[in-house]
């Protein structure tokens, strides 16, 4: 099987009501709504492989289902250094289902058997998986709330690479719960250092000039709606 497969099986998805404002990429098969803010997703990972249980070659779907905010990542491109095409095409936060109680994969056997019964339960267990995490991550209280404390308070792993999660962090903090800027703050720059030391080398390239991005993150006015709109 091939992208075109793929895209069938995409397109097949998306026609449920619940996508009626989203749109099929053609490029990848992703369903996704652009919204005042950025925009949700689900993006299919696909591979060929093996149906281990049918013990036949098959197509494997994992979802991800995502949801990007502008206003955490704009102000942040003038230090990029990677392509922005790359870095505009991120999401704020994705999650596989496995890392919500839900299955992750899926399969399609090239020979076609069971086919329409498979794509029942893929769209089915899509939409009510896009459902929970657009309805669970549709402002950036909710992304404070749950990625940003969470983390913070030791109940979600840091990610060990880049420094994109920190000024993630930084910026929602800024925006939704500024009383916590300063606690978030030295937890944040903790692992900055942490990170530094372990010459994690998207870390060693902002570190000289973090002094300056910080002042910059401090200083900007994102209610000002320049670097996009937040959510509520």
């Amino acid at each position: 099987m091939n992208i075109k497969d793929v895209l069938i099986i995409s397109e097949a998805v998306a026609s449920d009501a619940f996508f009626k404002d989203f749109f099929v990429r053609k490029k990848d098969g992703s369903i996704i709504c652009k919204t005042e803010y950025g925009y949700k997703r689900v993006q299919f990972q696909h591979y060929n492989t093996y149906d281990l249980v049918r013990d036949d070659l098959a197509l494997e779907m994992k979802p991800v289902y995502g949801v990007r905010f502008n206003v955490l990542h704009k102000w942040f491109e003038k230090y990029q250094v990677r392509p922005l095409n790359y870095v505009r095409d991120e999401e704020s936060v994705a999650f596989s289902g496995n890392q919500f109680g839900e299955r992750e994969d899926y399969y399609f056997l090239e020979n076609r058997y069971e086919y329409e019964k498979d794509l029942r339960v893929l769209r089915t267990e899509v939409v009510k998986n896009a459902k929970f995490i657009f309805s669970k991550y549709s402002s950036l209280q909710d992304y404070y709330r749950y990625i940003v404390v969470e983390t913070i308070n030791g109940r979600r792993k840091f990610l060990d690479i880049g420094i994109e999660w920190a000024m993630d962090f930084l910026t929602a903090t800024k925006i939704a719960a500024p009383s916590d800027y300063q606690r978030v703050k030295e937890v944040v720059l903790q692992r900055i250092e942490m990170l530094n030391n372990r010459n994690e080398p998207n870390i060693i390239k902002y570190y000289d000039d973090l002094p300056m991005i910080l002042e910059d993150l401090e200083s900007t006015d994102f209610n000002s709606g320049k670097w996009g709109v937040i959510p509520k």
